[in-house]
């Protein structure tokens, strides 16, 4: 390993952007062919959203946690892009993301960080399956070199499902799972569907990962591997990113306008990919622990990601109050209500910072996983409160939001002095402002990207039932049912064969302690930067 770190290489948005323009994917977006990703306006918003992850990592008060040196290389990469080793980096990756989604609401590029995790345990434990060192030599070489030229990677995993009640090899359709249809010496064909794409038209490749655990007569559908855009074969079918170009000259959606995230269902049509970017092919086996390692790490990233977007909700709101004329501070019922939107925000949020440092190396690889437990109940609580967010911001608001006369009423000459008259509310807060306060949690909650944000954070990562099945599954019930038995002297939690008493958890503040975790790098999150302003 080299332990001499090179100076940084990292790429800046603008690099980011000239590199979409060096590739050539075919996508379609409403219905038409999309010429140059990288100067479409419909995508415009999500291209924003991850250049700033690219901008961050250059600026120096975000530097120590936007990057971090790659121990398998002692190269400095982006944080989306680092393989975390310690609960501390677990605990830097919540924080860089909520920061990046508090200026974007959502910066899609930690998908990178999360399925290179997942591989990265697949491929170990495939390796101590062999004997071999196969799997972890090929992925590393993908890794490292997906640090070097900075990327940025979709994950491509859930399928188009076809009938839900059957397996992927009794589908009327096989394409509705992408499977592998040809393998050869130099590698495999895949053909299938990918429905549900996180940033697809800008992404620099996929990552094709299974979404459910395979069986035996399922092997060819169990697959993992990194494909460009721009392969042959493979076609995006997208939605625009955010609100661009609605009502450009006065009424444009005031934060989806400039952030957003594009979507695209995937059609894989015989698309050739070299064994060197291939993962997983057929060992059915290994599908399950792939699935489950990368929803783990994505469920305490999404943590942070809702974060940020509730930080915005908070701040929003707090302007709403006193543009309204209050000091929620001084207005019981709006503290109330302000407080209970903070307490969810950083409720769930906790659960992320727990799952770090209750973080534990994987058995087979280097990498930390973060606990599972705190992981999806923490995803749990924002899917399910991500309706009372919405709420609270509307109710310390008022109806403003949604009843104030359009954008273009303000340039109307025989209307906008009248309204600015009577539509202002505190003497020390401009007119100007309080109605644009009320436009951008209207974006925000009560529009489109509003509904945008409520169904992403229900179901992004999977469903609120997933989570519950995994809470059951990790949760020491038995070491609670041993602390009861104990207090009654009955001595009967020993018995193996009792439901209640199989899922245990030494090691978390018991008698065997806890490890000390890697010390993280804390620093205060942003209140305004340039390239909040620029983007």
């Amino acid at each position: 390993m080299n332990t001499m770190a090179p100076a940084p290489t990292l790429m800046t948005g603008a690099d980011y952007r000239e590199s979409l323009r060096r590739s050539r994917p075919r996508v379609s977006v409403d219905g038409r062919w999309v010429e140059s990703v990288a100067d479409d306006p419909a995508l415009q918003p999500g291209i924003n959203a991850v250049a700033l992850t690219y901008d961050f990592a250059h600026q120096p008060q975000y530097v120590p946690l936007m990057t971090a040196t790659q121990h398998t290389s002692g190269r400095t990469v982006n944080r989306m892009t680092h393989l975390s080793t310690s609960a501390g980096d677990l605990l830097n990756k919540l924080e860089a993301v909520r920061l990046i989604c508090q200026e974007t609401g959502c910066a899609q590029r930690y998908l990178t960080h999360d399925a290179l995790h997942a591989i990265a345990q697949l491929s170990a434990r495939l390796d101590d399956a062999s004997g071999r060192r196969e799997h972890g030599d090929r992925f590393l070489d993908y890794l490292h070199r997906v640090q070097d030229q900075d990327l940025t990677l979709g994950v491509a995993m859930t399928d188009a499902k076809g009938d839900r009640s059957r397996r992927p090899h009794q589908q009327a359709n096989p394409d509705s799972y992408v499977h592998i249809v040809e393998r050869n010496a130099k590698g495999i064909v895949i053909s299938g569907t990918k429905a549900i794409v996180t940033g697809a038209p800008y992404m620099h490749e996929l990552l094709v990962m299974p979404c459910r655990n395979m069986g035996e007569a399922d092997a060819d559908f169990a697959v993992c591997c990194a494909v460009p855009v721009d392969a042959e074969g493979l076609t995006i079918v997208a939605r625009p990113a955010g609100r661009p170009g609605e009502k450009l000259e006065h009424g444009d959606a005031l934060f989806s306008r400039r952030f957003g995230q594009s979507t695209g269902v995937c059609l894989f049509d015989r698309v050739f990919v070299p064994w060197e970017r291939v993962f997983l092919a057929g060992e059915w086996e290994h599908s399950g622990h792939l699935t489950y390692s990368y929803a783990t790490h994505h469920r305490q990233t999404c943590i942070a990601a809702r974060a940020g977007f509730g930080d915005l909700l908070i701040g929003a709101g707090a302007l709403m109050c006193e543009a309204n004329g209050f000091d929620p501070g001084a207005e019981s019922q709006l503290r109330e209500q302000m407080v209970e939107l903070i307490t969810i925000v950083e409720g769930f949020f906790a659960c992320g910072v727990a799952a770090s440092v209750y973080g534990r190396r994987d058995e087979h690889a280097e990498v930390f996983m973060p606990d599972p437990v705190f992981a999806n109940i923490g995803k749990l609580l924002l899917a399910t409160k991500i309706y009372d967010m919405h709420r609270l911001a509307h109710t310390v608001s008022g109806g403003l939001i949604v009843t104030l006369p359009g954008p273009d009423e303000d340039h109307n000459p025989e209307t906008a002095g009248r309204l600015s008259d009577v539509l202002r509310a505190s003497p020390d807060v401009p007119y100007e402002q309080r109605i644009q306060a009320a436009r951008f949690i209207e974006d925000l909650t009560a529009g489109y990207q509003g509904g945008w944000y409520s169904v992403i954070s229900l179901h992004g990562g999977g469903s609120p039932a997933a989570m519950k099945q995994e809470i059951w599954r990790h949760y020491p019930v038995g070491d609670k049912v041993d602390l009861v038995e104990r207090l009654l002297d009955r001595g009967l939690s020993a018995d193996p064969a009792r439901a209640i008493t199989r899922n245990r958890q030494p090691g978390r503040c018991c008698d065997t302690g806890c490890t000390q975790p890697g010390q993280a790098m804390m620093i205060e999150l942003p209140t305004n930067t340039k390239a909040t302003k620029s983007a």
